[in-house]
């Protein structure tokens, strides 16, 4: 019988559109930015109950924390750092700010400049030493931090030849993917101190708004304005199949091994995030499953899609053979009223759980059963 999503909660507060939700490490707390300049981190009234009930404690969620006018203009982005201690917001003022909170207010411990206008995208790195940013300028940064507060931008990276809109980093590598309106994916590797891309993925006919590495590591999705999901696999340095994992080397190369058709969305898919697989197979069969797919889309509808892949085993050399299927496990019309949906994000510690937010100014809480 196939899940459904249930509405849990609907959190209002913000004067605009929502453009991005991001979930602390604990999965307790969960951060929204906005057109109004304002970021705020919301919670459980009853936190120690309200994640084992199946989704049904009904708790409602409250505003714990509010940074008003973060920024001089609209605040693209926030995500928490690995820790759960930082918060990191872009903006369309050009800068990118550090939150910590202090005596029970967040305030602003550094500022990072450099982009020559909008920052669309920022994001940590698993290890927290890392932050990535991307902007109107075509350009994505890439920041370390000197372990006392205070980042040096360490590389500046320009082969993208148009807006970048989003960058995600490797769940277990420091490899990152940028995500471009030129239509492409640049995989970034780190090597002698030197950033460089290390491949470029081609496939969409149209922006590619947004990407979501799977929780294993194995697979990137990607999403774009031509109505498509892709997923792409690295091929193995030598001989045939798909690699394990994303460990890249100059000769890396790439493949599509799975495409969501157009047919599916009707309009511009603007976020897309992956939630860890329950591990379960299907005895016999050699399929593994390798998680679900979110995506929120300009067609107001919310989607989850159920990812299988053929099990490693079953090929003669112990590497998988890169066959992915991708089905609508189940969806939810005017998720958002009729606005678009910019942000999906999975609760990163507990299954199930799915935050969005859209233009209707609203973040809502789904719970997957």
């Amino acid at each position: 019988m196939p899940l459904q999503l249930k509405l849990v909660a609907e959190l209002q507060g913000h004067e605009d559109r929502v453009w991005q939700v991001s979930w602390d490490p604990s999965g307790l707390r969960l951060a929204s930015c906005s057109g109004d300049k304002s970021v705020r981190v919301w919670g459980p009234q009853t936190q120690s109950r309200f994640f084992t009930e199946n989704g049904n404690a009904g708790h409602a969620w409250e505003c714990v924390d509010t940074i008003d006018n973060a920024h001089k203009r609209t605040v693209r982005s926030v995500a928490f750092a690995p820790t759960g201690k930082a918060l990191a917001t872009a903006s369309f003022d050009g800068t990118t700010a550090i939150w910590e909170k202090e005596d029970g207010i967040y305030e602003c411990v550094a500022t990072l400049e450099g982009h020559e206008n909008e920052t669309k995208s920022v994001a940590w790195s698993n290890s927290g030493q890392l932050l990535a940013t991307c902007g109107r300028d075509r350009s994505v940064w890439i920041w370390e931090s000197n372990g006392e507060g205070d980042f040096d931008c360490i590389s500046v990276l320009m082969e993208h030849t148009n807006d970048v809109k989003m960058v995600a980093w490797h769940p277990k590598e420091e490899v990152l993917a940028s995500f471009s309106y030129d239509d492409t994916i640049r995989v970034w590797k780190e090597e002698d101190d030197d950033w460089y891309s290390a491949a470029t993925l081609t496939g969409h006919t149209s922006t590619v708004w947004a990407g979501a590495f799977s929780p294993d590591g194995v697979y990137l999705a990607s999403a774009s304005d031509d109505r498509t999901v892709r997923v792409w696999a690295q091929k193995k340095s030598t001989g045939g199949g798909m690699q394990e994992g994303f460990y890249y080397r100059p000769d890396t190369q790439f493949e599509c091994v799975a495409v969501v058709p157009d047919t599916m969305h009707s309009r511009a898919i603007y976020s897309v995030s992956w939630a860890a697989a329950s591990g379960a197979s299907n005895e016999g069969d050699g399929l593994v499953h390798r998680g679900y797919l979110a995506t929120g889309c300009g067609d107001s509808t919310l989607r989850v899609l159920n990812v299988t892949s053929q099990s490693s085993s079953a090929a003669e050399d112990g590497t998988s053979t890169g066959k992915v299927d991708v089905a609508l496990e189940c969806a939810v019309e005017h998720a958002h009223g009729l606005s678009d949906i910019n942000s999906v994000q999975w609760n990163p510690a507990y299954a199930g759980w799915l935050a969005t937010a859209g233009d209707d100014g609203v973040v809502r809480i789904w719970h997957l059963e």
